[in-house]
């Protein structure tokens, strides 16, 4: 019986601690790989953004550091492109030019809570359509990845 007790606490234990991970972000330069967890990330400078989406009812406030900030953070120079994949592998690459020019951040809280899976997190690429209408178009609404899981810079 202290045999079968033991074996439930190592496994209670184990999912615990999995459970209560902190997320991460993955960001790839070249051939190195960084890895960001949520803390991290808001140890960034912090950008909110109020805004609709055609993903979600009304308007809600999204915060996180801009995409730039990483950039400026993480890019080699020569990167002339970046790739958003999500959790499930869905993917899109972008000129890097391009993406910075949408005023993207890369949200790790929605209405000051954090996101999980569930709610399209932990993290989120938004930008600000409210504020700027003419982003909210086809082609910008691919790159609001959700559930993101790595930024490639190539």
């Amino acid at each position: 019986m202290p045999l079968l007790r033991f074996a439930v606490f190592l496994i209670v234990s184990f999912i615990s601690s999995v459970a209560n991970a902190e997320p991460t972000l993955s960001i790839v330069v070249g051939d190195e790989t960084i890895t960001l967890s949520r803390s991290e990330l808001e140890s960034l400078p912090q950008q909110r953004i109020a805004t609709t989406s055609p993903y979600f009812e009304g308007t809600q406030e999204f915060s996180g550091p801009s995409l730039q900030t990483l950039i400026d953070t993480y890019q080699q120079p020569g990167s002339e492109s970046i790739l958003f994949r999500a959790l499930n592998n869905y993917a899109v690459e972008t000129p890097l030019q391009d993406a910075l020019a949408l005023n993207a951040i890369i949200a790790t809280r929605r209405d000051s809570g954090v996101m999980s899976v569930r709610s399209r997190g932990p993290f989120w690429v938004m930008l600000p359509l409210a504020q700027q209408p003419a982003l909210d178009n086809p082609d910008n609404h691919r790159l609001m990845i959700w559930q993101l899981s790595s930024i490639e810079l190539k």
